[in-house]
């Protein structure tokens, strides 16, 4: 007899040996004991998670006849009927298995359902398994829809899919939907594990965790792996086999670049990257544990938990007192950052480098890492009498903008009543904080003159639109309570000279932010940012402090 693969060979043949589905099992096993039995079921999840092993198990159970052939539907079909037999061997004739990926069209369809009104053969029910259901066109599921929705009493059609998000909703309203999750690597390896036991064959525990990881939560694709492993290993399932024939990286280049990190170790972290290029290692999937590693890292900070068990705790718990909490944050978004955007650098060895040295360049703490070689360096460059490093600040930034003093207020005249009005109009309307349509008018507006019992004001052509006669009314309204009853306002439009209140606030933001950049340009981390790495200023994203 050939060799069968494990895949095929460990593939469970009853609800009792499906691993990690109990809610899936719990509910089919309930709905055939009670007789509940719907007549269209959807299973959605990932490859290899036992979407079509759970519907030719359904198709076991409702066609089971019983080892003494006296058999009814059951959630534990006897496997030694010959429906059961036929079934496991693939050549049932009243079980219809169809893959949609190469039966899309409308007519393959019309053709699959027209053998839906005859009786089975010889079994209890006619079961059609339709796997990768999406992939069917529109057409071929708008003729399905009236046999899905009142199919013969003796017809069960059971849907797979890896994508529901495709299925029109049409569809979805039809059917028992079911959805299949992945197994955490900890229950895969359980199971890898009793199936090495079975086939005894020699394994080491680290190797196992690393093919249960590789396998992404599929049953399948784990199988396929430790079939991988065993001929790679010669019979024996070893921890440095498998990681050669993974590519995976050793946890020990991890631990050694964290440690470097840890130190701002920048020469030495670069040195072990030569060494990962000099091995041919993946760099991609060195950036994917790194986080992986990140992770355990901020869960035993933060919960005082180990997240992993595969005999690196302690160089995880060491990690874990010496980075801070902030910089395991900064190097997981980093790392995960830099693996998108690996495809994008001249090579995988420089998209790695300059995301390590990225770590570095961003980590939190002046006087650490590249900050403190920056301090260092301006320390040495200072004269010997000075006691701190001296900011300079750039002329060409200071100068951006100066803040102009306000024109002197206007001279007034005519009897105008002293505690009313000072001739000050933008002092006026900062005191009485106007708001709404005054407060917009007031602010806009320059005071021109002051004769007799009229206050003459002016708006630059670019607010002409606050003349507007509801604004004027507002205005006058809101300066009724602190002018003379006499006195009268007249607003035109004019050229403004920058002694409104807004300009008078906008040159001091101006101001304000020119100091900041100034302050910024000439900080000596920054400098060394921009001789060192080339970096560039974005001087419109810096706020000054309030």
């Amino acid at each position: 007899m050939s060799h069968q693969v494990l895949a095929r060979k460990w593939r469970p043949k009853a609800f009792s040996e499906v691993v990690g589905q109990d809610h899936v099992v719990t509910a089919l096993a309930n709905a055939l004991d009670s007789g509940r039995i719907h007549h269209a079921y959807l299973f959605t999840g990932t490859r290899g998670v036992g979407k079509t092993t759970l519907a030719r198990i359904l198709a076991k159970a409702l066609n089971c006849q019983g080892a003494n052939g006296s058999g009814g539907i059951t959630s534990r079909p006897c496997g030694v009927c010959g429906a059961c037999m036929e079934i496991d061997a693939g050549r049932f004739i009243d079980l219809l298995e169809v893959d949609a990926a190469t039966n899309t069209k409308v007519d393959e369809m019309r053709e699959l359902l027209e053998t839906a009104q005859y009786m089975p053969v010889s079994g209890r029910y006619k079961v059609y398994i339709i796997d990768e259901v999406h992939m069917l066109s529109r057409a071929a599921f708008n003729s399905m829809l009236k046999t899905l929705e009142e199919p013969p009493g003796h017809v069960e059609f059971i849907l797979a899919t890896t994508d529901p998000q495709k299925l029109p909703v049409t569809v979805l309203s039809r059917c028992l939907q079911f959805n299949l999750k992945q197994l955490p690597p900890a229950l895969l390896a359980g199971h890898l594990k009793r199936v090495l036991a079975a086939e005894k064959v020699p394994y080491e525990d680290a190797a196992v965790a690393m093919l249960s990881k590789a396998a992404e939560g599929s049953v399948r694709d784990s199988l396929s792996l430790l079939d991988q492993a065993i001929a790679y290993g010669g019979g024996v399932v070893n921890s440095d086999a498998v990681g050669a024939m993974l590519g995976t990286l050793d946890q020990g280049y991890l631990f050694s670049l964290l440690e470097r990190l840890a130190n701002r170790d920048a020469h030495g972290v670069i040195e072990e990257v030569g060494r990962m290029a000099e091995r041919s290692l993946s760099f991609d999937i060195a950036l994917k544990d790194l986080a992986g590693l990140l992770h355990a890292i901020a869960v035993l900070q933060s919960a005082s938990q180990a997240a992993t068990g595969n005999g690196d705790d302690e160089r995880i718990a060491a990690l874990s007192k010496t980075l801070s909490p902030e910089d395991v944050q900064l190097f997981y978004q980093i790392a995960i950052l830099g693996r998108r955007d690996l495809a994008l650098a001249p090579d995988e060895q420089a998209g790695f480098s300059m995301t390590m040295l990225r770590m570095l360049a961003f980590s939190p703490g002046i006087g650490s890492g590249v900050a403190d070689q920056a301090v260092a360096k301006a320390q040495r460059s200072a004269p010997p009498a000075a006691t701190s490093v001296q900011v300079v600040t750039p002329v060409s930034a200071a100068a951006l903008v100066s803040p102009m003093p306000p024109p002197p207020p206007k001279q007034v005249t005519g009897e105008v009543s002293a505690h009313a009005f000072s001739g000050d109009w933008a002092g006026l309307v900062a005191r009485l904080n106007l708001t709404g349509m005054a407060g917009m008018l007031a602010k806009q507006c320059e005071l021109v003159s002051v004769q007799s019992n009229t206050i003459e004001l002016m708006v630059p052509e670019a607010q002409k639109h606050l003349l507007d006669k509801s604004y004027q009314e507002k205005l006058k309204v809101e300066l009724a309570a602190h002018l003379p009853a006499k006195m009268r306002i007249t607003i035109r439009v004019g050229t403004a000279e920058g002694s409104s209140l807004a300009a008078i606030e906008q040159r001091e933001q101006q101001a304000r932010h020119a100091r900041a950049v100034a302050s910024i340009e000439g900080d000596a981390f920054v400098q060394d940012l921009i001789a060192d790495f080339g970096a560039q200023l974005n001087s419109a994203s810096i706020k000054p402090v309030s």
